[in-house]
């Protein structure tokens, strides 16, 4: 398994996304379902999207996180589908990836620490 290509651009918007939605808005169930609920499902991660795409909209009029969801975009939809694609031909080993770069650090994260 590529694992360079599979952190691709596609893989690292949802992460960030992702990233956003459970260390910052505190969505931990996306972790969760990511990790255990998910498995070799397509289904189930576009259902996960598609309810993280919801969460990222309705946290646009959200005053504590306005300002940093209007400067993220959310992936397109190639990017959903290059996700799907790595999910279906590799499986869990791609989540485990994924989840790998959710747990980045992002500029909200340097900041709160003090680092910018």
């Amino acid at each position: 398994m590529p694992i360079e290509e599979l952190q691709d651009g596609a893989t690292q918007r949802i992460a960030s996304v992702l990233h956003y939605l459970i260390y910052h808005a505190r969505y931990v169930q996306f972790y969760h379902e990511l990790r255990l609920g998910v498995g070799d499902d397509v289904g189930k991660l576009s259902d996960l999207i598609g309810r993280a795409q919801r969460e990222f909209i309705r946290l646009k009029e959200d005053e504590e996180h306005r300002e940093y969801i209007m400067k993220m975009a959310w992936p397109g939809r190639e990017d959903i589908m290059q996700v799907q694609r790595h999910h279906e031909k590799y499986g869990k080993k791609y989540l485990q990836i994924l989840l790998g770069m959710t747990a980045g650090v992002c500029s909200r994260c340097l900041e709160e620490k003090g680092g910018t």
